[in-house]
């Protein structure tokens, strides 16, 4: 009977090293999967955050690109506002000077007009004589020569 109780005790003991064994490797197995896992998830990490670098990069560099765009709409817009200024003086000026015209023409237009009511209209009036001109012969042209120059030693 010992002898059967040592085989049960023996064989006891191989099925709890098998099932020791087996927990092992089970166990290691787990713990390669999770170091796998762990990689993935490290590797993911990574790319998310280089992802969002440069999202963040892109980001910024749009901002920067839209704060350069606005300061250049607000000087066009600035210089537009300077122009419509220059231009609304420049078209009342111009309406001053129509003005000042209009006046000059009309004073211009009384002072002939008064002029010619003044003066009588001469309508048959002969007119003054003049003299025939002369034929005149046109003189003969001299030449003078001029005297050589000494040459200087």
């Amino acid at each position: 009977m010992e002898a059967i109780w040592q085989r049960s005790l023996a064989l006891a003991a191989q099925a709890a090293q098998k099932d020791d064994n087996a927990a092992r490797e089970r166990l290691e197995q787990i713990r390669s999967e999770n170091e796998v896992r762990a990689k993935s998830f490290e590797m993911r990490e990574k790319e998310f955050e280089t992802s969002a670098r440069e999202r963040e990069r892109a980001l910024a560099d749009s901002r920067n690109h839209l704060l350069s765009t606005l300061r250049m709409l607000e000087s066009d817009r600035a210089t537009l506002r300077a122009r419509e200024a220059r231009i609304a003086a420049l078209e009342a000026q111009v309406e001053n000077y129509r003005r000042q015209l209009a006046t000059v023409i009309a004073r211009a237009v009384s002072r002939n007009r008064t002029l010619a009511e003044r003066k009588p209209r001469l309508g048959n009036r002969p007119k003054p004589r003049t003299k025939p001109k002369r034929l005149v012969a046109p003189k003969k042209s001299v030449r003078h020569t001029r005297p050589k120059a000494r040459s200087k030693r």
